[in-house]
């Protein structure tokens, strides 16, 4: 294979998707689809595209295999985060090439990764090679606001789509390399922390904002949610958090992972414990957590309503059990006018093993794309559609062959998203090697 073709093709790519604002909400996922269905037309690879709702579609494309190994889904959503263009240097949606970095909203999350599973296709299907495997192309709406009209809808109303489907690969492994550290790291996704919707609705009497009293609702949902995060569910360290952070600590810096290796034990330490969780993301890695991210009382300034709500996003690891974390909940909050309830259905956290033949081969790319690199099973604080195709059967896993810092990784969500030309050069002939270790014949 030509690899710098390849790249080039796979850098101009990537500036054509990021010019497809698929901005959720709304989402108008189609247009990714006719995008992604007409670079796969060109060369003879036919799709199928499918709508759960007006203008938010979906898409499908299979290379077919001998049918001798179950098949390989790459998965990446189609929709992307909303950008405040008052916040950024560069047009969002302009798909800018400066200085080494393509700009743009959806360059790390994800669109990129969807353009290096496509190229990757591409190359595979020129090259004539034949596969023991099916790879299925399947590029999914609404992740970024639930799912609901992608990956959810895929799972009940195009589940033929996934027939003979083994394992399904997507999003946000990655590796971090950055000065002072002992030698690259990389992780691959094998499950995610799932989440409880919480309510917690305070009433009281209404009234006039000129004459208050220490029990109207907002002041009732205020304290509540006070003794809430004042109070602090006890750690607790999953297997696979274990391994994550003892991988984690041969890494880093002399000094800076002591206790990591026996991180259940270190966490009765207070000093160790204060200064592992000031670190938010270690924090979320061991515990249940509760974010308040949105209030609402009054409609005007001067009426006290009747009643106040606060929406708390419970973020759960697994073993939870969501009836205990409500009674606890209910129990902190102490107060009889302040109900709790569970607004929508749990899920169930789930899990892909780090021994498959997948997962080895990905750890084995990520040696290939950074040498030296040590490679870690990760639990996501965040959610992925993974989840939703762990739950059809399918080992489900993120992957990413890209070498980020950390100032890069902020990125995500963020100003001036942005990959640099190297990480996707590099990352698609990563991918494709990839994808023949898995599936050429």
């Amino acid at each position: 294979m030509d690899w710098g073709a390849l790249g080039s093709e796979t850098v101009e790519l990537m500036r054509a998707y990021l010019k497809v604002d698929t901005t959720n909400p709304p989402g108008n996922e189609t247009a990714g689809t006719r995008f992604l269905a007409q670079v796969l037309d060109g060369d003879g690879i036919a799709s199928e595209t499918a709508e759960s709702a007006p203008e938010r579609g979906n898409l499908v494309a299979r290379l077919r295999g001998d049918g001798s190994l179950g098949g390989l889904v790459l998965h990446h959503h189609i929709d992307v985060v909303y950008a405040d263009k008052r916040y950024w240097t560069v047009d969002p949606f302009g798909g800018l090439l400066r200085d080494g970095f393509v700009y743009g909203r959806g360059a790390l999350d994800m669109k990129s990764t969807g353009i290096l599973q496509l190229v990757a296709m591409l190359a595979i299907k020129r090259a004539k090679i034949p596969l023991k495997r099916d790879l299925i192309l399947l590029a999914t709406a609404d992740e970024e606001v639930g799912s609901r009209f992608g990956a959810q809808w895929v799972a009940t109303e195009r589940r033929q789509w996934l027939a003979g489907a083994e394992y399904a690969l997507s999003e946000l492994g990655v590796i971090v390399a950055e000065g002072g550290r002992r030698r690259p790291f990389g992780t691959i996704v094998i499950s995610e922390k799932t989440g409880l919707s919480l309510r917690l609705t305070a009433r009281s009497e209404p009234g006039h904002g000129s004459m208050p009293w220490p029990d109207t609702a907002p002041h009732r949902l205020i304290r509540a949610l006070t003794r809430l995060l004042e109070a602090e569910r006890p750690p607790r360290v999953l297997p696979e958090i274990q391994e994550f952070f003892a991988r984690m600590a041969s890494v880093l810096p002399a000094g800076q992972g002591e206790g990591f290796d026996r991180l259940e034990r270190s966490l009765g330490d207070p000093g160790f414990r204060a200064r592992f969780l000031a670190n938010r993301h270690h924090a979320a890695l061991v515990r249940t957590t509760f974010a308040v991210n949105m209030l609402k009382g009054s409609e005007k300034r001067n009426v006290i309503p009747p009643e106040a709500t606060a929406d708390i996003d419970c973020r759960m690891l697994a073993g939870d059990d969501p009836d205990e974390i409500v009674s606890w909940v209910r129990g902190v909050v102490a107060d009889p006018n302040v109900e709790v309830n569970v607004t929508s259905p749990p899920k169930a956290p789930n899990l892909s093993p780090p021994d498959t033949e997948l997962y080895k081969a990905l750890s084995e790319a990520l040696g290939r794309r950074a040498p030296g690199v040590i490679v870690a099973p990760e639990i996501m604080v965040g959610f992925t559609d993974n989840w939703i195709f762990r739950g059809m059967g399918l080992h489900g896993y993120g992957f990413g062959p890209f070498v980020l810092d950390e100032g890069e990784w902020r990125r995500i969500h963020g100003n001036d998203e942005r990959i640099s030309v190297e990480n996707l050069t590099a990352g698609v002939r990563c991918y494709t090697e990839l994808l023949l270790q898995m599936a050429a014949a």
